[in-house]
């Protein structure tokens, strides 16, 4: 029987051995995964607490109007109170003089006590009902003080952990590791306040109820109720006073402790953090006090594992980093332009994130200083994506030369061949000459550009119907000359063709105005060019801007837009195209042009002649078909609820009575419809039938 060679020396325990160890391999490498993706599902987070920020400060603004308003109504109350004091003063040195002069007279002495009585009505009356008018808007304004105070304490808690979220993301260790004790120390101080709200909110609704219960008017029945409630208030009470020992540490406790605690304490909030973004967060509260039970725990940690969980978080930060860079230079060099326009708003909400901490003043200076460097660094690496884009543009956008020569010569022969252009043999070309020659000098407006350039123009003029001459003179520039009542339509033609203004008086007036400034603002310039009278804005919410717009750039109709602060977009568009924009408005807003009927016999009847009556759509409808058939001329308005119906004075009463109706009404005006006086009836002779 052959003997098996075998070469392999393992065990029978071997093979178990191999595969523990792959399964412990796997396993750390998805624990180590786990822990790379922890900081950026954090990050989820910030949405959420932005949005969180956003409503406080909302009501925040909304409760300083209030005060605002109670102050102007207290100043205006104590204003009315000197005038009312200064009145009555008048009265009665006016009541002095005439009791000294003629006080004997009965008329004066009339008028000394009516005067008596409007002093006693202005101090007992009207002065004090100001005083108490004031009394209660001090009132108002501590109360709405109390509640702009317990506000500001949730808006400092949301604003101190979005931070802390935020400095899990900073590249260097010292930056990150301030920011994280900065934000942490904040969270402390604003979770105990806002715990403490809560505190003397249930204290003092608790006194009330005990004030209550003490009553000598309250039953035996009440009281035990009113002990249910008691009972209730003492143990939310104590449940309060529970968290804050739990949660609440000395000030800057966080901005004590050593390197490694620091990012051992990231490691364990950014861990906890990822869970909750995950799994959904409860409440406000509750995430902001888990976050600082969870960095306490490194109190209940030795030295070793502390390290161990610093080590852990570093590394991650770094290899996010580094992996930050790898991308950003593999993007440049090999990306395609959706990667780089990702890689463009990744940055540029980074750098947003830095701005927040560098412009809150609840941060102190050191850290905001450091954010501006953080903003530098960013905005060096967003300047490299963004000319790694202009350069994608450029090989994408360029032409040569030979396709622009040929183009050009194609467009001029099909005009030579339609009797509209002359060429030389040097390559100079004359198009419409005689609409130069008709125009006076002082009408004529003439734009230069090249002649690549002035094909598109002189195309989109042709296609909209405006008259134009231009001249070249073989220096590859064009001078393309219309009438100055076409130089708007010349101006969004060639902003939409080539991306250029024209040379208007509002573009020289206003230069340097249409650059970007304090706020996001789209094409400027185009803005710049177009005067007061011929400019048609229109003020959107975002989403429908948006919408908008891009039915302007199907349309290559040229825009300005400006995004203001309160959630709104003002579109400019030149008067010019306020119908099409009306158009696309409508579209996008599902609103359906109104339809009119007849327009030119409204345009024609005097407005005295006129008579309008308004219906509905369906009413409208129908009056048209019976004003058709009768022969009643007549215009109409189809607008929904809108709608409207207008005819001649003359024909009023055909066109909206009926035969009776238009009867009753003549007999009412000539006197003939009068109640004719009713026969008297005779009277019935009674049955006197068994009486005798």
């Amino acid at each position: 029987m052959p003997v098996q060679d075998n070469d392999d020396k393992r065990t029978n325990d071997q093979p178990v051995t191999d595969a523990e160890e792959e399964l412990r391999r796997k396993q750390a490498q998805a624990q180590e995964h786990e822990h790379e993706n922890n900081i950026q599902k954090s990050g989820k987070l910030l949405p959420f607490l932005n949005a969180k920020a956003e409503h406080h400060q909302s009501r925040i603004d909304s409760l300083d109007e209030k005060i605002a308003n109670q102050t102007d109504k207290i100043d205006r109350n104590k204003a009315k109170i000197e005038a009312l004091s200064a009145k009555a003063d008048k009265l009665e040195d006016t009541n002095r003089m005439l009791s000294a002069t003629l006080g004997g007279v009965p008329l004066v002495q009339s008028m000394i006590r009516r005067n008596e009585e409007r002093i006693t009505a202005i101090r007992e009356d009207k002065i004090p009902k100001r005083e108490q008018k004031i009394e209660n808007g001090w009132k108002k304004i501590d109360a709405m003080t109390a509640k702009r105070d317990t506000i500001s304490h949730k808006l400092n808690r949301v604003v101190a952990l979005s931070d802390a979220i935020k400095s899990f993301s900073i590249g260097f260790n010292k930056h990150r590791r301030e920011a994280f004790s900065d934000a942490m120390d904040r969270l402390n101080e604003a979770t105990f306040n806002c715990l403490m709200d809560k505190k003397k909110a249930l204290t003092a609704k608790k006194d009330s109820i005990v004030e209550k219960y003490n009553s000598p008017e309250t039953s035996v029945v009440d009281k035990y109720k009113l002990q249910q409630q008691i009972n209730n208030l003492n143990d939310r009470i104590q449940s309060i006073d529970e968290r804050i020992d739990k949660v609440h540490q000395p000030d800057e406790f966080y901005s004590m402790q050593d390197n490694d605690t620091l990012d051992a304490q990231m490691k364990l909030t950014s861990d906890k953090l990822a869970d909750v973004a995950e799994n959904g967060i409860e409440t406000t509260s509750g995430l902001a006090e888990d976050t600082l039970f969870y960095a306490q725990e490194t109190e209940e940690l030795d030295k070793s594992q502390i390290a161990l969980l610093a080590d852990k978080f570093n590394a991650t930060v770094e290899e996010e980093l580094e992996d930050d860079y790898n991308m950003i230079d593999g993007i440049i060099n090999n990306g395609s332009r959706k990667d780089l326009e990702k890689t463009r708003a990744d940055l540029a909400e980074s750098i947003e994130a830095a701005q927040t901490i560098a412009d809150n003043p609840h941060i102190r200076q050191e850290m905001r200083e450091m954010a501006n460097e953080d903003i530098a660094r960013l905005q060096g690496e967003l300047a490299v994506v963004e000319k790694a884009l202009s350069s994608l543009d450029a090989v994408n956008e360029e032409r040569t030369y030979e396709e622009e020569i040929s183009e050009v010569s194609d467009w001029l022969l099909d005009m030579v061949a339609d009797g509209k252009a002359e060429m030389s043999e040097d390559g100079a070309f004359r198009v419409n000459p005689d609409y130069y020659k008709e125009l006076l000098r002082n009408d004529r407006h003439i734009e230069s550009m090249t002649e690549a350039q002035a094909v598109s123009v002189m195309a989109a003029l042709s296609n909209a119907g405006i008259e134009f001459s231009a001249a070249a003179s073989g220096d590859y520039k064009v001078g393309i000359t219309v009438s100055k009542k076409d130089l708007v339509a010349l101006n969004d033609i060639m902003y939409s063709t080539i991306g250029k203004i024209a040379r208007t008086q509002a573009a020289k007036e206003n230069a340097g105005k249409g650059e970007k400034g304090k706020y996001q603002t789209i094409n400027p310039e185009y803005y710049a060019s177009l005067s007061k009278e011929q400019k048609h804005s229109r003020v959107e919410a975002t989403e429908v801007a948006r919408e908008i717009v891009k039915g302007l750039i199907a349309e290559k109709i040229p825009y300005s837009a400006v995004v203001r602060k309160n959630d709104t977009v003002a579109i400019t568009v030149s008067k010019d195209n306020a119908k099409a924009y009306k158009q696309i408005e409508n579209k996008v807003k599902g609103v359906r042009a109104a339809e009119y009927i007849n327009p030119e016999f409204y345009k024609a009847l005097p407005k005295e002649f006129r008579v309008t009556l308004p219906m509905t759509e369906e009413q409208a409808k129908a009056k048209v078909a019976e004003l058709d058939k009768k022969g009643i001329a007549h215009s109409a308005v189809i607008n929904g609820d809108k709608s409207a119906v207008t005819v001649s004075k003359k024909d009023q009463g055909r066109a909206f009575f009926s035969r009776s109706q238009l009867k009753r009404e003549v007999q009412r005006i000539s006197g003939q419809g009068k109640k004719q006086p009713q026969k008297q009836k005779s009277p019935k002779k009674k049955d006197t039938q068994g009486l005798g």
